[in-house]
């Protein structure tokens, strides 16, 4: 079986009943459901598709066969009353009962004959158009039974003109019933026509050598679509009858020969007619023999040394068609010049010229021809050469080193000519313009052939002998490595000059300075950016300035083993005798700034073109299109003297397809078509844009050669994988394209760039290698294929191989629609087109419906899909013949993946009542969660909250132990300041006595030396009284010190009995004495109004003391601030006072300040809280003096105010408190 994809073979297997019964297959037969019947060696097998099984029918089993050979099925019909009959051996004519499934003899009824011999081969078996059923049988000649009627009866010997069919050479191999009624019988000897209405025969062809060997028992008789008869004659060969009528053609068969024996070395059998009009013929000894009738349009010419008017060896490298001569064709040879095609004579005519310095011995690359028929030769060593009209030679243009005005090569690749007659010469060195009327040539300069001012080379080959060359390594030849050492002793700029070989990939002679790191300080350019040094066109120049800081240097040269000094293999560099490097210094500025000039642009100053290797021109109404090697697209504008570039970017999918073009074609829109090594591509000249076409379209290959327009938006493209067809599908909206190779009789698979043309009268031309071949037009097989899904694999298992378990309910070739589970999700699909004109050449596109977004044109015929998601799919498949004919209706395949159950409707149904269910459940359920989750959350929160308290309450602590400390030590620095102050009063009493005492002993030591006691003892007495004022002075500093020490005390918290006059005393004097250490001009009035005989009371004093302080201190600042405000009359005072209250004793500071706020009387005991400056407060003095009081001493802090008049703050403390 072979399906299209791949062949699967069906063999006996020994014990399996549901296998092919015997591997001697005769014929094959499908029935409408699609089984196919099977004659083999044992009579008949059917085939079911769905099942993958035969059921056999053994003939001699049935019907009881004693004879030892076997009884085999040979031919099927299949009746217009829906019998089948089958030719068998030894019991000639079966018929098939379906309803019983069982086979019967067919009845004959021989005159005179009671029980007639059925025994021996009939092979011929045939209804005619009235229903009635023919058979040839080798006992009693041509049978019919009529409709209607159960028995076969003979035809009368008289109504077959003397014909005898049961001669053993002359018995029936073949019956065929043609439009007519007529039967077309064949036999070992002959070939008849039977009229069964007028009882006639008639004698087609006999034969006199009649074979008797059973395979000359086999012909096959058909008709073709067009009507045509055509007999496979057994070794006789094949026979094509023009319609139904008497004339036939011998078909020649390729490959074989005739025998003397008038026969063929071949046995054909039975033959068939596929539905895309393709024969198949069976044969003994040479198996499956191809038959395409549609004529082979291609014919392919070349050299053949026994024919003298043949076209001349060597390979095809330029074609022009000729338009002074239609239907006449030049064809440049490679080494064999050119020839002169007539086709309608079917002969080349050469044309010779004198060959000097072709390598092939005389090549002719491309071909220009003008109005009156004289030519133009393009050759491949001998430059231009022109023709007259009678090919005699005018000029030839070569190319000569000292004249800039000759050809740029002498390899002349493409000729074109313009609208006004100039010839645009394209060769292997540049582009050129030929005025034919003045025949001088204009050399179009490129980027690889611009040069520099041959003023500015020669001046500096002059200065390389002068005293300025500096460096220089010359005359170098080949394979050499060498160096020049020179010293920089200033920083300087040089001019290099440096001239080598150079061409597109790599570096072969070139220069370079090093420093004394070996790092290169300086590198010859690449091919791109180097000048053109004349000659050919590796031949670099480059002339750079560079500036050298001090140092050692040393210029470097390299050769490799060719094109050096003296040792040329191509055209010698001519702008300069230097080959290697020099480094030259100018003398001054003027000379530098004259080494500045400007490349100098060859020919047309404004026209630079991409490359120099020319591979083709391409000539419109408004522009010149040329494409160089490697160097994309150049358009010309002549109007303008302009160029305008394209190339290819990888990064842009519109851009060119590739930099390499090898043809260029202006279409009759207007479209260039470009023939790279990538593809074709089209530009569209107006909205420059580009039009891919690749091997993923449909070309053979990528590597394109050459372009010729056909009709119709028809492209011919030849390629190195031969040609291909391009043609518009308006149904398909695209192009496709149709490929012919070797094996469509082109002589090649690859062709020649340039080598390619159509003439005026429509005959194609493409050369190449193996010579030319051509062809008028192609008659396509219009036939679209028929086709079929031959293979569904599921997880890669085939659908067909799964027995019980797969989803077909039918053949597969008749589903139109299947449906999986879930789980079947990995689809693969194997198709195929049934056509077999050239079956490798079928094109195929697919698409799933339901996942791809378009078509896919891969030309594969096959298709994967992985992980589906359950749902409706549709798999469509369009395919077209080896000619590009689609068939438009296609195979399509509907597909359903069902959901798996727990997604169906009534698992949805089911889920809703569940989740209703559950809903419930789960509401109840979670509302007792939440109200415990709620619960859990606000104890959370509580703790929460608890905690964060107790940190921040910590934190509080902390910073607020931070700040009464930071208050403490700025308490202590303001009596630091006031200590300070009064320390320095008893000190002063102390050295000013000391100094008196010190006087008054020298007085005394003098008295006593004088004798003078009396004077002596009142000296003595004075010094005493001032010792005691010492003493007093210096008790009363240590007191101080003392004081200060006990207040800078960290507090212990106990209380101990102090005399709170004394305290608020000395609090009253530190605190005015440290305002005045910080500020010389603080004054204010001091008063103190004490009880006397006020009792002590137990206080901290270190802490009671703070209080004081800050309260006095504050008094001092805010009438200090008053002073400030220049109040007239205004005196700062501050009072402090003691009174005894009961059992409460009050301590008052007064002061004579602006007074507090209402509005912020509240706020003077919060923490922080401050109405001084920003820096000048904490704000937490109040605070602190009011938790001192009140917690501490069980006492009580209070603030009376008069705003413009002053504050007074009372400390009010119990006489006896608790520890």
């Amino acid at each position: 079986k072979y399906d299209g994809y791949r062949f699967e073979t069906f063999k006996n297997v020994s014990g399996k009943s549901t296998s092919l019964q015997h591997n001697y297959v005769w014929s094959l037969w499908e029935d409408e459901n699609h089984d196919i019947w099977v004659s083999n060696s044992k009579g008949v097998s059917k085939y079911n598709r769905i099942k993958n099984e035969f059921k056999n029918y053994e003939f001699a089993r049935i019907f009881n066969f004693t004879i030892d050979s076997e009884v085999l099925g040979f031919k099927f019909l299949k009746d217009s009353q829906n019998r089948l009959w089958v030719n068998s051996t030894n019991l000639q004519l079966l018929q098939y009962d379906s309803a019983e499934d069982t086979w019967k003899k067919a009845i004959y009824e021989i005159p005179n004959v009671p029980d007639p011999d059925q025994t021996g081969f009939a092979p011929a078996v045939a209804e005619d158009l009235k229903g009635n059923i023919w058979v040839g049988s080798p006992n009693y000649g041509l049978l019919k039974q009529a409709n209607g009627e159960d028995a076969f009866r003979p035809i009368p010997q008289a109504l077959l003109g003397g014909i005898n069919f049961t001669e053993r050479g002359n018995t029936i191999s073949e019956i065929f019933c043609d439009t007519a009624n007529t039967l077309w019988i064949t036999t070992r000897s002959g070939i008849y026509k039977y009229n069964p209405e007028a009882g006639t025969i008639k004698t087609i062809k006999e034969y006199k050598d009649a074979q008797t060997d059973i395979w000359t028992n086999w012909n096959s008789i058909l008709s073709d679509p067009q009507g045509n008869i055509w007999i496979a004659n057994n070794f006789r060969g094949i026979l094509k009858f023009d319609g139904i009528s008497d004339r036939y053609t011998e078909i020649e068969i390729a490959g074989k020969v005739r025998m003397l024996t008038h026969g063929w070395n071949i046995t054909f059998t039975q033959f068939m007619i596929d539905r895309s009009g393709i024969f198949w013929f069976g044969s003994r000894e040479s198996g499956l023999v191809k038959y395409d009738p549609v004529n082979k349009p291609f014919r392919h010419l070349s050299y053949d040394k026994n024919n003298p008017s043949g076209m001349s060896a060597g390979g095809t490298f330029g074609i022009l068609a000729s338009k002074a001569k239609p239907g006449i064709t030049y064809v440049g040879i490679r080494g064999g010049g050119v020839n002169m095609y007539d086709p309608k004579k079917q002969t080349f005519e050469k044309i010779g010229f004198k060959v000097v310095d072709d390598m092939f011995g005389g090549s002719v690359r491309s071909i220009a021809e003008k109005k009156d028929g004289s030519l133009w030769l393009g050759t491949w060593g001998d430059g231009l050469i022109e023709l007259d009209k009678n090919f005699k030679e005018v000029r030839r243009y070569k190319y000569d080193s000292t004249n800039k005005t000759s050809i740029s090569n002498n390899q002349v690749r493409v000729l074109k000519t313009d609208n006004q007659n100039n010839l645009w010469i394209g060769t292997n060195n540049g582009l050129n313009i030929l005025n034919t009327q003045t025949n001088e040539i204009e050399r179009v300069i490129s980027k690889y052939t611009k040069q520099y001012p041959d003023q500015l080379v020669a001046e500096l080959d002059r200065l390389i002998a002068s005293d300025q060359n500096v460096a220089a390594i010359e005359r170098v030849i080949d394979v050499q490595d060498l160096s020049a050492p020179f010293e920089v002793k200033s920083e300087s700029t040089y001019w290099i000059m440096a001239v080598g070989e150079i061409d597109r990939t790599s570096r072969a002679d070139f220069g370079w300075i090093e420093n004394e790191a070996k790092d290169t300080v300086w590198l010859m350019g690449d091919y791109e950016h180097t000048y053109h040094a004349g000659g050919a066109s590796k031949n670099r120049i480059e002339i750079k300035s560079i500036t050298l800081p001090p140092g050692q240097y040393t210029l470097r040269y390299v050769t490799d083993d060719s094109h050096a000094f003296g040792k040329w293999n191509e055209a010698a560099p001519t702008q300069t005798s230097l080959y290697g490097v020099v480094v030259i210094q100018p003398q001054s500025e003027d000379q530098m700034q004259a080494f500045q000039a400007p490349v100098v642009r060859e020919g047309k100053d404004e026209l630079m073109i991409s490359g120099v290797n020319i591979n083709d021109i391409e000539v419109t109404d408004k522009f010149i299109w040329v494409a160089a090697d490697f160097n994309g697209l150049d358009r010309i504008d002549p109007a303008t003297n302009s160029v305008k570039h394209y190339a290819h970017n990888p990064a842009d999918v519109n851009s060119l397809s590739s930099n390499n073009i090898g043809d260029i074609l202006a279409d009759s829109h207007g479209n260039i078509w470009l023939a790279t090594n990538d593809g074709v591509t089209k530009l569209d000249p107006i909205t420059e844009t580009f039009t891919r076409y690749t091997e993923a379209d449909g070309l053979p290959t990528n590597l394109t050669e050459g372009l010729v327009e056909g009709d119709d938006g028809e492209m011919w493209i030849a390629t190195r994988g031969g040609l291909s067809q391009m043609v518009i599908n308006e149904n398909l909206k695209k192009e496709t394209f149709i490929n012919y190779n070797s094996s469509d009789g082109l002589g090649t698979d690859v062709f020649l760039s340039l080598a390619n043309t159509r003439d005026t009268e429509g005959r194609f031309y493409f050369g190449g290698e193996h010579g030319l071949t051509t062809f008028s037009s192609i008659s396509a097989n219009k036939t679209p294929p028929a086709i079929i899904i031959s293979n569904l694999l599921i997880s890669n298992k085939s659908i067909l191989a799964m027995g019980d378990e797969s989803p077909l309910k039918e053949s597969l070739f008749e589903t139109k629609s299947i449906s999986l589970a879930h789980n079947q999700n990995n689809l693969s699909f194997e198709f195929a087109a049934l056509h077999y004109a050239n079956p490798q050449k079928n094109q195929y596109a697919h698409m799933l419906k339901g996942y791809d977004q378009d078509w896919i044109y891969d030309n594969r015929n096959f298709a994967a899909y992985t992980n589906l998601d359950p749902g409706k799919y549709e798999f469509l498949i369009r395919a077209s013949n080896a000619y590009g004919i689609w068939n438009e209706e296609g195979k399509t395949l509907s597909i359903v993946i069902l959901p798996p159950w727990w997604r169906t409707w009534w698992a949805y149904g089911m889920y809703l009542v569940l989740f209703m269910a559950s809903v419930v459940s789960v509401d109840r359920i979670m509302r007792r969660r939440i109200k415990l989750k709620e619960r859990e959350r606000n104890r959370e929160k509580e703790l929460k909250h608890a905690r964060e308290i107790e940190i921040a309450y910590t934190n509080l602590k902390e910073t607020q132990s931070q700040l009464i400390q930071s208050e403490k030590m700025a308490s202590l620095g303001e009596l630091t300041a006031g200590i300070a102050h009064e320390i320095q009063n008893p000190l002063n009493f102390v050295n000013n006595f000391s100094e008196v005492n010190k006087e008054l002993i020298e007085e005394l030591q003098e008295e006593l030396k004088a004798g003078k006691i009396q004077d002596a003892i009142e000296l003595s007495n004075n010094i005493k009284d001032n010792e005691e004022k010492i003493m007093f002075h210096g008790k009363r500093a240590d007191s101080i010190v003392k004081g200060m020490l006990q207040h800078s005390r960290s507090s212990n918290g106990v209380k101990e009995p102090t005399d709170l006059n004394i305290l608020a005393d000395e609090y009253l004097r530190l605190a005015y004495h440290g305002l005045r250490a910080k500020d010389k001009t603080f004054n204010a009035t001091m008063n103190t109004d004490f009880e006397k005989d006020l009792e002590k009371i137990e206080v901290i004093p270190q802490d009671l003391g703070r209080v004081i302080l800050n309260l006095i201190t504050n008094a001092f600042y805010v009438v200090a601030e008053k002073k400030r405000q220049n109040v007239n009359g205004y005196d700062p005072t501050v009072t402090v006072a003691t009174k005894d209250v009961g059992d409460k004793v009050e301590i008052s500071v007064t002061d004579n300040g602006n007074g507090i706020p209402q509005s912020i009387i509240d706020k003077i005991f919060q923490p922080f809280f401050t109405t001084k400056p920003s820096g000048q407060g904490t704000g937490l003095g109040l605070s602190m003096s009011y938790e001192i009081i009140t917690k501490s001493h069980g006492g009580d802090l209070k603030v009376e105010t008069k705003d413009g008049e002053g504050t007074t703050f009372k400390i009010i403390l119990p006489k006896q408190t608790t520890a």
